[in-house]
């Protein structure tokens, strides 16, 4: 007879396991169908239009990390469109220092000849024969010399340095500065 009641306990717990597994799975399927087929967060999210743009930005910044400056000066100074008076100057000395210019000549009572030229902010001295930037030098004469270049005769004759440009002059006799603000 014990083994009567122990069959009918089993028989009992299964269906009442049965019974909770039911109301369980009734209980989720409920939840389940509360959840709504769009989302409440649906106005705050992304349009296509939106997406694309975020995109394109976003491949505009890998490409700027990737590229290359080739330029000697800093891309992000400001003062790039107005130049300082510092600027100007290192400009015109740069300018200077380009131009072949005959800066004196030289002779001496023996006879020497000498002439001393200036590039690249050099000053060399050249005799008769001697070869420079134009040519090769033919003759020296006071206050200029003769050059041959590729079969051409050519004078260069003494010269002072171009005159600064007035903006960078110095302004040292002024007491105050004028400022436009």
């Amino acid at each position: 007879m014990e083994e009567k009641y122990l069959k009918d306990f089993v028989i009992a717990l299964v269906v009442i396991t049965i019974i909770a597994f039911g109301i369980h799975d009734y209980y989720l399927m409920k939840k389940v169908n509360k959840v709504p087929m769009e989302s409440r967060y649906k106005k705050i999210a992304l349009s296509d239009t939106l997406l694309s743009k975020i995109q394109n930005i976003n491949s505009s910044i890998q490409d700027r990390k990737e590229f290359v400056f080739t330029v000697k000066k800093d891309p992000l100074e400001q003062n790039l469109i107005v130049k300082t008076r510092k600027d100007m100057e290192k400009q015109w000395q740069e300018d200077v220092s380009k131009i072949v210019r005959l800066q004196s000549t030289v002779i001496t009572e023996n006879g020497l000849k000498l002439a001393t030229i200036s590039h690249r902010s050099e000053n060399k001295t050249y005799y008769i024969g001697d070869s420079f930037q134009y040519g090769k030098i033919v003759d020296i004469r006071l206050g200029e010399i003769e050059y041959a270049y590729n079969g051409k005769i050519g004078i260069l004759k003494v010269e002072k340095l171009p005159d600064k440009p007035e903006a960078i002059l110095d302004d040292s006799g002024k007491k105050d500065r004028e400022y436009n603000w």
